[in-house]
């Protein structure tokens, strides 16, 4: 009841409030020909992210003084995923993330996934399977949703593959990440990712792309796709909305 509460208010406030009419991160009227649903001052003042600028590994921003294409984070291990892609700097987009995190504002979903899409537009790796981090269902309950399955299953109808949000398994709760340190974030996601047993054939072989709207020390990323590549997928890769910054 709680979670069909949640989806009908989510339609009345996208109904009240629709995105084309207030930029989804100042709350200024816009027209609905602003893309993304985005004003046009934060569009120019957000950090955004391409193939230019960004770590060749986790798609972070680079800082001026990053080493070789890679942040200083992925220059120092070698993590589980093959690679990934991000739209943007967390700082520029801070209000975005937060209103659809929290704010259950679910229908920036729609904006959100379309600026993923367009990231992804000519750099997208070949893809089988489309799939969320998942969340606890405790605390997906307490929320209403998952951020990462909303932009997940709107990605996949964009890219037109194939959307699967029941490959992983959150096995426990963990603490929230935004509370700790890396070397505590490490510690506190390890182990808290499987592969759902029934897939276990479908993800033999298979490359696949995780949703998630943040990434910071890239823990998490790290701990899903070991636990898709110890099931047997060959590759995986994410996209995400935002990404902390590099350190300098």
């Amino acid at each position: 009841m709680g979670k069909l509460w949640g989806n009908i208010k989510n339609v009345t406030l996208d109904l009240l409030y629709p995105a084309s009419i207030y930029c989804i991160s100042c709350g200024n009227v816009i027209d609905n020909s602003r893309p993304y649903a985005l004003c046009d001052l934060c569009v120019r003042t957000a950090e955004w992210s391409n193939s230019r600028n960004v770590c060749q590994c986790c798609g972070k921003l680079l800082c001026a003084s990053s080493n070789a294409g890679f942040c200083d984070e992925c220059a120092e291990w070698t993590p589980a995923f093959d690679k990934g892609f991000a739209c943007a700097e967390y700082g520029g987009v801070r209000n975005i993330t937060h209103a659809f995190k929290y704010g259950g504002k679910a229908y920036y979903g729609e904006a959100i996934s379309e600026m993923m899409f367009d990231r992804l537009r000519d750099e997208l790796p070949e893809i089988d399977i489309v799939a969320p981090v998942p969340m606890h269902k405790d605390k997906e309950r307490k929320r209403g949703y998952n951020q990462a399955d909303v932009l997940a299953s709107l990605l996949a109808k964009k890219l037109l593959l194939p959307y699967d949000r029941g490959v992983l398994i959150r096995k426990r709760a963990t603490d929230a990440m935004s509370r700790l340190g890396s070397s505590v974030r490490s510690e506190n996601i390890k182990g808290a990712f499987r592969a759902e047993p029934n897939r276990a054939k479908a993800l033999r072989g298979r490359k696949i792309l995780l949703v998630d709207d943040i990434y910071t020390t890239g823990s998490t990323m790290n701990e899903c796709a070991l636990a898709l590549k110890a099931a047997g997928a060959k590759a995986v890769y994410f996209v995400v909305f935002a990404t902390g910054t590099d350190r300098i």
